[in-house]
């Protein structure tokens, strides 16, 4: 249970921070967008997790976990170290670019209509959704209850976006809030403890 509930805080890190930032810029997210970014963040993540799970029965246990630990690991030091990358993205790419949508979500924004369409929540939540698939693989690799991660993934990933626009809307615009230590804390907590 601990480890599912540390696998969702790490998940949801991205899509509170990215919606916080959406919020900040005067950007709306509709209810049915934010479904849209957590359907398809939990639908990644579970995929990931299953994919691991079969691929574990083909591999010895002791290669599993230490490519598990590896991928943790790796994850856990770039997410650490998010504002770096962030400064090298968002200066070589444009807005609506799906890797600057990883490090800047109010770029999801693509029509200036200061509201996320289904479409660009979709973009958005594939960007957003891409550590989760290598987490994912991670997690799956050790031993984890998928239906309660999905679950959990689902109803934490639907909260945090809800949440993270509402209190965006209430930061000035120019507050800039880095998040990427607290997911990259988490996956190297789980880097140490998936077994």
């Amino acid at each position: 249970m601990i480890k599912v509930l540390l696998l969702v805080i790490a998940v949801c890190t991205d899509c509170f921070a990215a919606s916080l930032g959406i919020g900040s810029a005067g950007i709306r997210i509709p209810f049915r967008s934010a479904v849209i970014i957590s359907l398809v963040g939990t639908v990644s993540l579970s995929v990931s997790v299953a994919f691991a799970g079969t691929l574990k029965l083909a591999v010895p246990g002791g290669l599993c976990s230490a490519i598990s630990f590896i991928l943790l690991l790796g994850l856990g030091l770039f997410n650490l170290f998010q504002n770096f990358w962030r400064d090298i993205i968002c200066k070589r790419s444009k807005k609506g670019d799906p890797v600057r949508m990883f490090f800047d979500g109010a770029s999801a924004d693509t029509d200036g209509s200061k509201s996320i369409s289904a479409k660009e929540a979709l973009v958005l939540s594939a960007a957003l959704s891409a550590d989760s698939v290598v987490t994912g693989i991670s997690a799956g690799l050790g031993s984890i209850s998928l239906p309660l991660l999905s679950a959990m993934s689902f109803a934490a990933g639907l909260l945090s976006v809800t949440a993270g626009e509402r209190l965006g809307r209430k930061i000035v615009s120019s507050f800039n809030i880095n998040l990427g230590w607290l997911c990259g804390a988490v996956l190297i907590i789980l880097a140490f403890t998936n077994k």
